[in-house]
């Protein structure tokens, strides 16, 4: 592990930025009236070099005449009509940082980042904050007699694209302050949009959720929620769109490549990711209810306890921020490879987790990837699980209260409306699966977070739809859900544990997913890159003699933004093929140009796991099958799983290569090497690879 000296070093270069020069000054007026309990500070003076907010507009504050300063000192960005008795802040900084020398001085200078909120905002101190003492009227000193104004709330923002079950559809997505006349203008040439499209317009409020903090101190004005349908698009063509209201304001010109015919000779690009996650543009901080003690129990300036902090911060990232996910969606969008046509985001998106300021901050950091191509997603369980909310857990509080709400309004998928469900609170509740064709490919995403067992809506979609799936037209399908079928993972022992959820998906799914011949089951949750070799029940499955898989491969790659798992099994079976520690996202390319032989021609699937860090290749494999491939068929599959059953100890030959007779040699498989440990400064996360 680096010294102490080191970290603490990177730490004063990165925090050093030279201050912009003040050009305006918004007077901050002392408190009105006296707090219940008298802060250490009771005075205090601070300027900002503008107050005019467009969107990430950057803002000096300079803080003075603190008297009696404390190193729990906080400057918090509020609504300007917020009482932190009622609302957490939007974010805050420690005064502390402010400058070397404030503890001595009161005073010094805090550089900030505003995003546009859709309303005017103001700068609040508080003294002295602690659990004992926080964000309330108690600590709270003083806030700006000028508000920061936002120039336009109803400038477009937010926007997002995602795919409908029709091939040739696109929906657009984005966010404004009032309900507005939202349009979108499109076309095939940049700087001649002369088609033009509707869009409707929705919302949520505190009360359309369930519980606390996202009803309550958590919940502020999500704004008004359009979408649009483009619908009659080309297959491969590129199209130009912009956003908003002609007379409000619209969006800057973005660009979207459609995707292929729907048929086994396309060619497709793809990437992937889950557990992204957000980050502040300028490091500030988020209040977050779950781990709120941890943020607020802090240790003074200077004490060894304080340096043990930040270096822990520093190597297991921010739990409250997920600081990895910026340079991820970053380097996605700048992933010039190929020309992607889609995206994939499993679960856990913002972890906002009823911090409803969090999804602003989400969604303007998505913006620059989800405006170049469509946003697939599934729930996860941040976004979904909450007690007596119908999910499959009933135990954790793990959306804090959200329970969906803000993901399933913000976000267009296909969802399987014909199969309602009621849940085990007897409510009825639109299914939260779906299905799509995408060139070669045949899409299912489902829910881990609702019932999957044998009987239930799930389960009855699943196999009905894989069962329909015709292979001749889509070759390939890929499964996605959030938590891991499969895992490394060592952390057990209650109905919510990863390997307990595993066994479960295992016991429902697996089979169903061996018999209709799914191809590859892409998940999260782990925080993670990990890939199995095509395997059924633990045991790796042969080649089949025309050169396709014998088997499903189970990915995971939870490994977009959020701190990483640190609990993988340091011995994991040799069913593992690749475990990657590091922060990173996945890349397919599925096409028809690869030769198994001279004379036959295939179909391929190539992925790369690529490293967020460093952009360095950290995984890549390939699967491949005949052109005209044609499935086993159920009544094939079902002779081939008696026949596994037959030999299947699963104390006795997990790991194993099974084969049937006609099937090639079993391949040789890659032995597992972990390199504990290896440290990228620029994420602050460890790498552990496997060859």
């Amino acid at each position: 592990m680096p010294s102490y000296s080191i970290l603490l070093a990177l730490l004063a270069a990165s925090a050093a930025s030279a201050a912009p020069s003040l050009t305006t000054q918004a007077p901050i007026s002392a408190p009105t009236g006296s707090p219940t309990s008298a802060p250490a500070a009771s005075t205090v003076t601070l300027t900002v070099n503008t107050t005019t907010i467009t969107n990430r507009t950057p803002v000096q504050l300079n803080i003075s005449g603190v008297n009696g300063p404390t190193d729990a000192d906080v400057v918090a960005l509020y609504y300007a009509t917020g009482n932190p008795d009622l609302s957490r802040p939007l974010k805050y900084m420690w005064a502390v940082d402010s400058s070397s020398n404030y503890l001595t001085t009161g005073s010094g200078t805090l550089n900030w980042n505003i995003l546009n909120q859709r309303h005017n905002m103001s700068f609040y101190f508080f003294s002295n904050v602690s659990m004992s003492n926080p964000f309330s009227s108690t600590t709270y000193v003083g806030r700006s007699t000028q508000n920061l104004t936002v120039a336009n709330p109803n400038m477009p923002l937010q926007g997002h694209l995602a795919l409908t079950s029709v091939p040739t559809q696109m929906v657009v997505e984005w966010t404004t302050a009032d309900a507005t006349t939202p349009i979108v203008m499109y076309g095939t040439t940049n700087g001649s949009l002369t088609m033009m499209v509707s869009a409707t317009t929705k919302t949520y409020n505190a009360s359309s959720m369930c519980g606390s903090p996202a009803n309550s101190t958590g919940y502020i004005d999500p704004g008004m929620l359009h979408t649009a349908l483009l619908s009659n698009l080309s297959y491969n063509t590129r199209y130009y769109y912009q956003y908003g209201d002609t007379s409000l304001g619209m969006s800057s010109v973005y660009s979207f490549l459609t995707g292929p015919p729907v048929g086994a000779s396309s060619t497709v690009h793809f990437l992937m990711m889950a557990d992204l996650g957000h980050t502040t543009l300028d490091s500030a901080d988020e209040y977050d209810y779950d781990i709120a003690g941890d943020m607020l129990n802090y240790s003074p300036e200077g004490s060894p306890e304080r340096a043990d902090q930040t270096i822990q911060q520093i190597i297991n990232d921010n739990e409250y921020q997920q600081g990895a996910s910026r340079g991820t969606v970053n380097a996605m969008a700048a992933d010039t490879t190929q020309n992607w046509t889609l995206t994939f985001l499993n679960g856990d998106v913002s972890y906002a987790r009823g911090e409803e300021t969090m999804w602003d901050v989400f969604m303007d950091q998505f913006e620059v990837l989800a405006t170049k191509a469509p946003v697939m997603l599934v729930a996860g369980n941040h976004e979904r699980d909450f007690p007596d909310s119908g999910d499959r857990y009933n135990t954790a509080s793990d959306s804090g209260g959200e329970c969906g709400v803000p993901f399933y309004q913000r976000f267009n998928q296909p969802y399987n409306t014909s199969m309602p469900y009621v849940d085990d609170q007897g409510t009825t509740r639109t299914p939260s699966w779906y299905s799509f064709n995408h060139g070669p490919i045949h899409f299912l995403g489902y829910t881990t977070e609702l019932d999957f067992s044998p009987g239930s809506p799930q389960y009855l979609f699943i196999t009905t739809d894989l069962a329909a799936v015709n292979r001749t037209v889509t070759p390939w399908v890929v499964v996605n859900g959030h938590r891991p079928i499969y895992t490394t993972s060592t952390s057990g022992g209650t109905i919510t544990s990863v390997t307990q959820v595993a066994d479960d998906l295992r016991d429902a799914l697996e089979q169903v997913f061996y018999k209709y011949q799914v191809d590859v089951t892409f998940h999260g949750h782990d925080h993670i890159y990990e890939r199995t070799c095509p395997v059924y029940k633990k045991i790796c499955q042969n080649t089949n003699s025309d050169g396709s898989a014998g088997g499903p491969m189970h990915v995971v790659v939870g490994n977009a933004g959020y701190e990483l798992s640190w609990f993988a099994n340091p011995t994991p079976p040799n069913y593992w093929d690749k475990i990657v520690l590091e922060h990173g996202y996945s890349r397919w390319e599925t096409f028809s140009s690869r030769f198994w032989d001279e004379q036959q021609q295939t179909a391929a699937a190539d992925m790369q796991a690529i490293s967020s860090v460093t952009g360095i290749e950290m995984d890549s494999w390939t699967l491949m099958k005949p052109m005209n491939w044609v499935p086993a068929g159920p009544t094939n599959m079902s002779a081939k799983i008696s026949a596994f059953n037959t030999i299947y100890n699963p104390n006795g030959n997990v790991g194993e290569i099974f084969g049937l007779p006609g099937q090639l040699p079993p391949p040789s498989h890659p032995s597992l090497r972990l390199s504990w440990p290896k440290m990228h400064q620029s994420s602050a996360s460890w790498s552990a690879t496997a060859a």
